[in-house]
């Protein structure tokens, strides 16, 4: 039996004695990086090391983005948000972290671990409380270079999620050269998106049309039968959760929504799994660029084979001017039931 690493964090409560977090309210949006208060989903926090790092958070059951579904799970993606969220409160509250540094999450994965933790009964919300560990980091307070996390979710007492970050930094003016360079070494000025057509929402597992992120050129099955399965990112960019604020790029929960519902998409249509109400048990995403408002993003799903605990691995890119901007997988697994609430007013998933 080997022994964990320094940094790993061990089965066991994710709060330590003397910690207690609560769930009254939200920290200040500046810390969550959010501008409206109703998308703030950290409700508390609290340091227990150096390296330890605790806090809570709930999610609005009416919020228009994250109850958007009809399965009998909460989403995952949404205590995802949560915890992407926190990253950033631990940072600004503990870690001396300046508000308005420009950082960039170069690589995030999540790994649900118990899928019952994420069961809807209809009438509570969705909350529980994040442990991250800091594993690895180059510099300290505005001169932090480089953060790499470990994390554990808990929901309702049961370990719920295993996450990992990996967190790059740099000055704004490092950041503004930067972008600027970026941009310099792509045809942005020649280019134009094409013109999508968002998914019907039945068919990524989504009920309200503005929240769905993908589309496609022509009817459903048109493009190439090569293997992979293609669609345009086509979100609105009046969406109130995915464009809280303004962004020089395609923000990163945007293209993971899109990784999600390409992954859906791409499974029902190899009829791998019967209905689009599935919940996301695993991702890894690697950022290897940023994606620009000016030119098609392109999302590349291949038709997952089952693996053997009965999820459903989907490998999924990105791509912009022809190049792979993220790579990565999304796990699916089937929906177990209707939502609580079908059952009330008497629709089927």
């Amino acid at each position: 039996m080997t022994s964990p690493l320094p940094h790993a964090i061990v089965p066991g409560p994710l709060l330590p004695p003397g910690v207690q977090l609560g769930f009254e309210q939200t920290v200040p949006r500046s810390f969550a990086h959010r501008r409206q208060i109703g998308e703030v989903f950290v409700a508390d926090s609290a340091q227990s090391s150096d390296v330890d790092f605790h806090l809570s958070f709930q999610i609005p059951r009416a919020h228009s983005l994250w109850s958007d579904r009809n399965g009998a799970y909460h989403d995952s993606l949404a205590s995802a948000e949560a915890a992407r969220q926190a990253i950033f409160v631990l940072l600004h509250r503990h870690v001396g972290v300046p508000v308005g540094l420009p950082f960039s999450l170069q690589r995030i994965t999540l790994r649900v671990e118990d899928p019952a933790a994420y069961r809807d009964d209809g009438i509570s919300a969705l909350q529980g409380h994040v442990h991250y560990r800091v594993a690895e980091q180059q510099g300290k307070g505005s001169d932090v270079v480089s953060m790499t996390l470990e994390g554990a979710m808990e929901i309702d007492g049961r370990r719920a999620m295993t996450l990992g970050a990996v967190l790059a930094f740099m000055s704004q003016e490092d950041y503004d050269i930067f972008r600027a360079f970026q941009r310099a070494q792509k045809p942005v000025e020649d280019s134009r998106p094409t013109p999508a057509h968002r998914l019907a929402p039945a068919l990524v597992g989504r009920e309200i049309p503005r929240n769905v992120v993908i589309g496609s050129t022509g009817p459903e099955g048109s493009e190439p039968d090569d293997g992979t399965i293609r669609y345009l990112l086509a979100a609105d960019r009046r969406h109130p959760a995915f464009f809280d604020h303004e962004y020089d790029h395609v923000p990163g929960p945007l293209m993971v929504e899109g990784m999600r519902q390409a992954a859906v998409a791409a499974a029902c249509r190899s009829g791998a799994i019967a209905s689009p109400h599935a919940l996301v048990v695993g991702c890894d995403a690697a950022f290897l660029d940023f994606a620009e408002f000016e030119a098609d993003v392109v999302y590349e799903a291949e038709a997952p084979v089952p693996g053997a605990d009965g999820s459903l691995p989907v490998a999924v890119r990105i791509q912009q001017f022809g190049k792979t901007i993220v790579e990565g997988r999304i796990e699916l697994l089937p929906d177990a039931g209707p939502h609580p609430r079908s059952t009330t007013q008497g629709h089927g998933v």
